[in-house]
C-alpha cells in the first residue's frame, strides 16, 4: 500500500485598499512553485493612468521567498479593478488563466460599453479552464469549479487544491 503524503500550500493574502479587493499567492512548500490569483492593476480614475504598485508587491514577496510564478490565475473579470496577470505575466513567463465562460462575459461588455474591437474569445488569457478540469502548482493539485454567483450570473473559477493522492481539499 502507497503511503499518502500531504502537502498543505502556503497562502499569503494581500488587501488591496483601494478596490476593497484579495490578490493571493499560492505555493507548493517542496518545489517553490506558486500562482498568483486575481492580481491588481492600479487605476487612477482623475488622470485614468494606470499602475503596477500592487502588483509589483506580489512580485516582490515571490523574489523574497524564492519562488516560481507558474500560473497568474483571474477568478472572474472584475468590475471593480483591472486585472494585472498581464502584466505579471510579462515579467514571470507565466501563463495565465481564467474560466472559460469569461468569453460570455466579454460579449455582454462589447454590447454594454459599445466596444466593437473587444475580442470576446477569450484570447487575453493563456488558457480557458472548463468546470472540472485539473492542473498543477508544483505537486499541487487543483481542480477548477466554476460558479455563478446568483446576484450577478457572471460565472466565477475557483480553485480547489488538492494533496497529490488523497481527496482533500480546500478553497481560495
Amino acid at each position: 500500500m502507497q503511503q499518502t503524503v500531504l502537502i498543505k500550500p502556503d497562502v499569503k493574502a494581500f488587501y488591496d485598499s483601494r478596490t476593497g479587493s484579495i490578490q493571493y499567492v499560492v505555493s507548493d512548500p517542496n518545489t517553490g512553485r506558486s500562482a498568483i490569483i486575481d492580481p491588481v492593476l492600479d487605476f487612477d480614475e482623475k488622470s485614468g493612468t494606470t499602475a503596477t504598485r500592487s502588483a509589483d508587491i506580489l512580485l516582490d514577496f515571490v523574489h523574497e521567498n524564492g519562488l516560481t510564478v507558474e500560473w497568474i490565475l483571474d477568478t472572474h473579470p472584475h468590475a471593480d479593478h483591472f486585472s494585472a496577470a498581464r502584466y505579471l505575466s510579462e515579467k514571470t513567463g507565466a501563463l495565465t488563466g481564467i474560466g472559460e465562460h469569461v468569453v460570455r462575459v466579454q460579449a455582454l461588455w462589447k454590447r454594454i460599453y459599445n466596444w466593437p474591437a473587444l475580442p470576446t474569445d477569450g484570447s487575453q488569457w493563456s488558457r480557458l479552464f472548463k468546470d472540472g478540469e485539473r492542473f498543477r502548482i508544483g505537486r499541487l493539485e487543483a481542480e477548477v469549479d466554476l460558479f455563478a454567483r446568483p446576484y450577478t450570473g457572471v460565472d466565477h473559477l475557483r480553485h480547489r487544491r488538492r494533496r497529490l493522492h488523497p481527496r482533500h481539499h480546500f478553497h481560495a
